[in-house]
């Protein structure tokens, strides 16, 4: 984790924790490790199901047993060793797969509508469901609501943090794994998830498209409607002379015009 320093006094700094790292980056790690430790777990007890099974047959000669013994010993040395800085952005390509609650996280970001805020409002999650297009006969406006609602008030009852309302970010991964599973049936969760996270990113992207379009085009108006040269505008007359009276110019054209109706 990275630590902010703070300088207490001339000379005198202090690092304290941040606290991207304490709320988000230590929960991802901790999740990671919780997700990968089961499956090292399951490859550890098969390289000890082949071994037992190996030592139960007959003996190989002492090459052989050699050459088994080192393969068996580290099946993944083929491997690059893995850190956070080759998995990503390095192998970006490679482990992109990987990258779903990521994805979630910038779809969650991109529609919290108020800055400084981590808590999806109302109004952020229908923008959502209506930017995305997920709604449906099936799943109407309402029913939405009834979702935010519901997952809204579980997870604000679990947490300790009521200082703002709204949904969090594990109440829209909950939310959208749900949306998911409406929308992609006969498909396992992992891939309802990436195929939503795919749907939702291709409808954004027409829609950012669409606005760039838009204001590309507005401007480019605004330019044809703009005239090459302004316009003279009429001068103001000119004061009068001091001691000279204006002329009235509406008097005169009043008895012109009353000369050419009466002849």
């Amino acid at each position: 984790m990275e630590s902010l320093p703070f300088k207490l006094s001339p000379g005198v700094f202090e690092n304290v924790p941040s606290l991207v790292d304490e709320e988000v980056k230590v929960a991802v790690i901790r999740d990671t490790l919780r997700l990968m430790d089961p499956l090292k777990k399951k490859r550890e007890s098969q390289s000890q199901l082949l071994g037992k099974s190996l030592a139960s047959k007959e003996n190989p000669p002492h090459s052989d047993l050699a050459s088994t013994s080192q393969g068996n010993a580290n099946p993944d040395a083929h491997l690059p060793s893995i850190c956070l800085k080759q998995v990503f952005p390095k192998y970006a390509k490679q482990f992109n797969y990987l990258r779903l609650v990521d994805r979630m996280a910038n779809l969650f970001i991109r529609f919290l509508g108020i800055k400084g805020t981590m808590k999806l409002g109302p109004t952020g999650f229908r923008t959502f469901i209506r930017s995305c297009k997920l709604s449906s006969s099936s799943l109407s406006m309402a029913a939405v609501d009834i979702l935010y609602i519901d997952i809204t008030r579980r997870w604000n009852s679990m947490t300790m943090d009521q200082r703002d309302s709204g949904m969090c970010l594990q109440a829209f991964v909950e939310a959208f794994f749900y949306l998911a599973q409406r929308k992609f049936k006969m498909l396992p969760l992992h891939e309802q998830v990436a195929s939503l996270i795919d749907l939702c990113e291709y409808h954004l992207s027409l829609l950012d498209e669409k606005r760039l379009v838009c204001g590309r085009s507005g401007t480019s108006s605004g330019s044809r409607l703009q005239p090459s040269g302004t316009p003279q505008e009429a001068a103001p007359p000119a004061p009068p002379a001091e001691g000279r009276p204006q002329p009235c110019t509406d008097g005169a054209h009043k008895v012109s015009h009353s000369r050419h109706t009466l002849s």
